[in-house]
């Protein structure tokens, strides 16, 4: 079987889920959790539940969140052999503060241990793949990584932009990626065009298309996702998820989607997999409770009353 390495970030996630309607600059009551994370790691997770053979390359710290964060790891069966371990530098924190709704109203990251991740590293993880298999990266990783991966792997590419600020490090490579999945926000900060009806939407899968992309996702939260190929474009809209805990939605999708392709699926079945699988990790908090797998998925694909617009 086909290998999948993800090179992306790891780290530990501070949550906080407020239990009334956020007030600023007070403290606010709600419920506080910490949990393992990253989109690297979240996007190795579900390719590990869903897959055989993930290499997981990344930083860990030498400190005592490092061990354990390596210890986790290697515990979902993910190879970190060409990760490196760094000394002296803490490990990366994500702190989010969800609404009474559930969603996001604000996130923190201090991802300064992934700079220490060269490209040299990056050359020798991808130089040990063939042509039947896939890399994930994402957009926490400094440039100079992401080309130096993309110039050297012998296999198709995927990756994850993170955000709208951290987008536009794949702009100067998007003829080199296979598979790319940005939100409707950071394909907006890139192409400049705002999704509001089906033609902004043939449009804004049109221009990535153009620049080389050859399956685009851009997902839409509660309007659907959109899939892009030189075949065809379609919007597929689901029924409403409900919230439980919006932080890696799109890890989750972006995971089952190359997972799914890695084991021969067709774009649109890949799609339907992505959906079922963020719904899982929103509805149900499934990634970080780790009780996603692939019947799940195959439930929630059903339940979700995909209707498919071809554009």
């Amino acid at each position: 079987m086909s290998r999948i390495c993800v090179i992306g970030g790891t780290n530990i996630d501070i949550c906080g889920k407020a239990y009334a309607p956020l007030q600023e600059r007070d403290s606010n009551a709600g419920e506080i959790t910490v949990s393992f994370g990253g989109v690297g790691r979240n996007i190795a997770e579900i390719c590990s539940l869903l897959h055989d053979g993930i290499d997981f390359v990344t930083c860990f710290s030498e400190d005592g969140y490092g061990r354990l964060l390596l210890s986790d790891c290697e515990a979902l069966g993910l190879d970190c052999s060409g990760s490196v371990s760094v000394p002296g530098v803490p490990s990366s924190m994500y702190l989010a503060i969800l609404d009474s709704d559930h969603d996001m109203k604000l996130a923190m990251n201090d991802m300064r241990l992934l700079s220490h991740l060269k490209p040299e590293t990056v050359i020798r993880a991808v130089r040990q793949l063939n042509a039947e298999d896939m890399i994930i990266l994402d957009a926490n990783l400094e440039e100079s990584c992401i080309r130096a991966a993309l110039e050297n792997a012998p296999c198709p590419a995927a990756a994850d932009p993170v955000s709208m600020q951290k987008a536009g490090k794949f702009l100067p490579v998007l003829d080199k990626l296979t598979i790319f999945k940005p939100n409707r926000f950071e394909a907006q900060s890139m192409n400049g065009i705002a999704i509001h009806n089906p033609m902004n939407a043939r449009d804004s899968l049109q221009w990535f298309l153009d620049h080389g992309v050859k399956e685009v996702i851009i997902s839409m939260a509660e309007d659907g996702v959109l899939v892009g190929t030189a075949e065809e474009c379609l919007w597929l809209q689901h029924r409403k998820i409900r919230v439980s805990n919006a932080t890696g939605g799109g890890d989750a999708f972006l995971g089952a989607y190359v997972s799914s392709r890695a084991m021969g699926l067709c774009v649109r079945d890949a799609a339907y997999a992505g959906i079922g699988a963020a719904a899982a990790a929103i509805e149900k908090d499934a990634v970080r409770r780790r009780i996603l797998s692939k019947k799940m998925i195959e439930n929630e694909i059903l339940n979700m009353e995909v209707r498919e617009t071809v554009l």
